[in-house]
């Protein structure tokens, strides 16, 4: 041990003890153990003792300027363990904590502590929308989903009704709540603003897990007794297909591209691997133990499962489909989530009443947090500050915050941006600067503020002041809005799925793009190019395209016209020779906008005109006999088969 001061550093029983030691008193060493902060290392606060006799102490800060998570007032805890007790007759009064945002140590990662939030009866599934305003929690025992503001950790009034909700699923722009409802065997949609059902949708038996595309047009669940997968187009409400997994499935996660669904099936020891193409089993992979929950990481590289007999996380490579790691992990693993960034994954572990936190990189056990009693669901907050924990056992939501972090860290030079801020000593604070700036502070506990970012530009310094003092600063950039000057193309299918370009400036920070009200993630070429999948739209018509950047809405106001599928319905002559040359009159729906007349896969000249008609005129074949015809619009294709006869 080394001796710092008249403090000594040192561990024991593998955690972090700070003790008090002075050779010329009586009083002997009391140790005090540290919360833990991440990958080992650990927030230590140091004071220089002065002595004034042999009963009075003086403390002083020995490093103002980086006060951490353990301090002169946490020193009086009675929770610390005395090896010899020391009475003093002049006793001091506690200092008030100084704030800090940020470890001591420059290599911690985080420190975590856990709040506890009250639901309904038996909670088992948490969703959690990609906006991360709101996380919900299934109660399967009182037949509610309980909606939790992440921004203030209050709860707030219950969606419902349902039979027994137990996974849930959140659409992209987080107005709608998917919930299974096993006992009922259905898929059931909420309203967020109206806190009810609004539609319900039958499936296979006994539901336990769901899944929600990126894109929000589908939906993925597993029917546990019916051994399939039941795929549910959320435009139509209806089911798509269904499709065999393997026995007792049971947790399911659809990868960021919406390319690949994995489906954990527990009495079957595998995971089934789906394309999203073609709607069928393209791979299985066994060697699993009784498997629970399925994660996959945001970059698509690996899904972590849950072992519930054999106590571990299996690590997956999805490009070879072969397991990779196995990761011992606390008692009855159930649930799994991975943070936005790739380095974590949390394991709610159904036994042991705990949350294993597993570092991505070393596919290691890092911390174990205790939680409320036999957890059984987990999610991720989208800034990675919070995880949410379903306590089936102790009809609670364990929050898992995660301490020294701001989020976001940067926001549109009109201010507005809501900011979570987390730290230590932060109860009771007076003012949050940005630079010089003070901005409104919109919650506050002891751990976390929640502000409005001020106007500004460029980047600032955030710093908390408190009746302790004020905090190390964290950094906030300001932003300024982008253009989105052109789209191309301008209209396609209502059927979605096709993708756009969207060229302007300064669009690299662009997070959102907006069809009308449906969300579509961006892919970021450069500063002056982005990309986009289409969402579906439930008909044609135009809608405003908007672009989100971290300076706000892109200017510049754009719009995509959404087009119905043609329909090929007849042709005015059935047979021509093969010389070709005829004019011929195409009859049907939606033919307006064609771009293309083949016949057998030969281009044929064509005019168009009224939205019901085209004449196209007949191109030579090598051969005779009859031929498909095709017609392509903006809005998709039509064909029919053998429709005219070459002679």
């Amino acid at each position: 041990m080394k001796e710092l001061g008249h403090f000594v550093r040192g561990r024991r029983h593998g955690a972090t003890v700070v003790s008090w030691a002075h050779r010329s008193t009586p009083c002997g060493v009391e140790t005090l153990p540290v919360p833990p902060v991440g990958r080992g290392s650990f927030p230590v606060a140091f004071f220089e003792a002065h002595w004034h006799g042999p009963n009075a102490l003086e403390s002083v800060p020995r490093r103002p300027s980086r006060v951490s998570a353990l301090s002169r007032a946490d020193s009086a805890s009675p929770t610390r363990h005395r090896q010899q007790r020391c009475m003093m007759s002049n006793s001091i009064p506690p200092a008030v904590e100084r704030p800090s945002l940020t470890a001591v140590s420059p290599t911690a990662a985080v420190v975590r502590t856990v709040a506890t939030m009250p639901v309904g009866t038996k909670p088992l599934g948490v969703g959690m929308g990609p906006l991360g305003l709101h996380a919900y929690v299934a109660n399967s025992g009182s037949g509610t989903v309980s909606v939790l503001d992440i921004g203030e950790l209050t709860v707030s009034t219950a969606l419902g009704p349902y039979n027994t909700p137990t996974a849930l699923g959140v659409s992209p722009d987080s107005t709608l709540v998917y919930a299974t409802d096993s006992t009922a065997n259905a898929v059931r949609t909420a309203q967020k603003d109206v806190l009810a059902v609004i539609d319900t949708i039958a499936v296979g038996n006994n539901p336990n897990g769901l899944a929600v595309s990126p894109s929000g047009i589908r939906l993925y669940v597993t029917n546990q007794d019916s051994a399939t997968l039941s795929v549910i187009g959320t435009l139509t409400s209806a089911i798509l297909t269904t499709i065999p997994v393997g026995a007792h499935p049971t947790g399911v996660a659809v990868n960021a591209t919406g390319l690949e669904v994995y489906v954990a099936n527990t009495a079957g020891n595998t995971l089934s691997v789906i394309s999203t193409v073609t709607d069928t089993v393209v791979a299985t992979i066994g060697g699993l133990s009784a498997p629970l929950g399925v994660a996959v990481s945001r970059d698509t590289l690996r899904a972590y499962v849950t072992n519930s007999t054999a106590n571990t996380v299996s690590v997956i490579d999805t490009a070879t489909r072969t397991i990779t790691a196995t990761i011992p992990v606390g008692t009855t693993p159930a649930a799994v989530a991975t943070s936005s960034d790739n380095l974590w994954a949390y394991v709610a572990n159904y036994g042991s009443d705990t949350v294993s936190v597993i570092d991505a990189t070393t596919n290691t056990v890092t911390d174990t947090i205790t939680v409320g009693h036999q957890p059984t669901g987990c999610a991720v907050t989208p800034n990675n500050i919070d995880i949410y924990v379903a306590n089936s056992g102790s009809n609670t939501v364990s929050v898992i915050q995660t301490l020294n972090q701001m989020a976001p860290t940067l926001g549109p030079q009109s201010g507005g941006t809501k900011v979570t801020i987390t730290g230590t000593g932060l109860a009771g604070a007076t003012a949050v600067k940005f630079n010089a700036v003070s901005a409104p502070i919109l919650a506050n506990t002891a751990n976390r503020i929640l502000v409005a970012s001020p106007p500004g530009f460029g980047t600032v310094q955030v710093a908390v002041t408190t009746p302790g003092g004020t905090s190390n600063p964290k950094p906030f950039t300001y932003y300024p809005s982008g253009t989105a000057a052109s789209l191309t193309p301008a209209g396609g299918p209502t059927a979605g799925r096709n993708t756009v370009t969207i060229d302007g400036a300064k669009l690299a920070t662009a997070d959102a793009v907006l069809f009308g009200t449906m969300l579509a993630p961006p892919l970021i070429v450069s500063d002056q190019q982005i990309t986009a999948a289409v969402p579906p739209a439930t008909g044609p018509g135009v809608v405003p395209v908007t672009v989100t950047t971290a300076g706000g809405l892109a200017t510049e106001t754009l719009t995509y016209t959404y087009i119905d599928p043609p329909a090929l319905t007849g042709l005015s002559t059935l047979a021509g020779n093969h010389a070709g040359g005829n004019t011929i009159d195409l009859t049907g729906r939606n033919l307006g906008t064609a771009n293309q007349v083949l016949f057998n896969h030969v281009n044929a000249l064509f005019s168009t005109g009224a939205d019901n008609t085209l004449a196209a005129v007949a191109p030579p074949s090598p051969t005779t006999g009859p031929v498909d015809v095709t017609v392509t619009t903006a809005g998709g294709t039509s064909t029919l088969p053998g429709a005219y006869t070459y002679t």
